[in-house]
């Protein structure tokens, strides 16, 4: 699946993209507003998966003069579903914090990031998933709970999921030197466990860099 298009899951169109606009703003739209989010849908393409799904009541319109507003009518029995659905990728990161939460020894810091964090999936894209365990624990004492979150974030999604997993004294080691640290730290919204600014303060985000603070 692609994150950034989850009602693709249930209809490939282009009705799918412009439901999960209007059920992730929940506010009025018009057809430019809606074309602007996607970017690469035409005009009177968007135009007419709104008149459509207005005529199926799954969406409400109004008309002030010459412009058109549209919203998610969240009366109609299928508003629910439909939310449910333009929300996946929220649900993929509360499952997996879930996950994390539950293992006998907790990651120090555990992190959802590349495409699936960013939004530019593709249909085979791996979920990425950076997990820093405890260095009083040994990475062959994690294999069970790595491999086990691999296959139910496979499960979840259909996406092959790819653990990057690192020891505290290698995140230190790593933390002026490790690209993917940086840009692990820099993303926002993608911490699933351990405090969400362990890492930027470790790898320097919003300060000079050179030095490695104490862990």
């Amino acid at each position: 699946m692609q994150l950034q298009h989850p009602l693709a899951t249930v209809t490939p169109t282009l009705d799918g993209d412009v439901l999960t606009v209007l059920a992730r703003a929940r506010a009025k739209h018009t057809v430019g507003s809606i074309q602007h989010v996607l970017g690469d849908r035409s005009y009177e393409g968007v135009r007419k998966v709104l008149l459509r799904l207005s005529a199926q009541g799954v969406v409400q319109t109004e008309r002030v003069g010459n412009v058109s507003s549209f919203w998610l009518n969240c009366d109609h029995l299928a508003a629910a579903a439909i939310i449910e659905l333009a929300q996946l990728g929220e649900t993929l990161i509360t499952r997996i914090r879930d996950d994390l939460a539950g293992w006998a020894h907790p990651p120090v810091y555990a992190a959802v990031f590349g495409s699936a964090l960013t939004g530019t999936m593709r249909i085979d894209s791996d979920i990425d998933v950076f997990i820093v365990r405890p260095d009083t624990i040994d990475a062959d004492a994690w294999t069970d709970e790595t491999d086990g979150l691999a296959r139910r974030i496979t499960a979840w999604t259909g996406n092959d999921a790819r653990i990057l997993g690192m020891s505290e004294r290698e995140v230190l080691d790593g933390a002026n030197s490790e690209r993917v640290l940086l840009d692990i730290a820099s993303a926002r919204h993608g911490t699933v466990a351990g405090d969400p600014q362990w890492l930027r303060r470790l790898v320097g985000v919003g300060r000079s860099r050179g030095t490695h603070p104490s862990v």
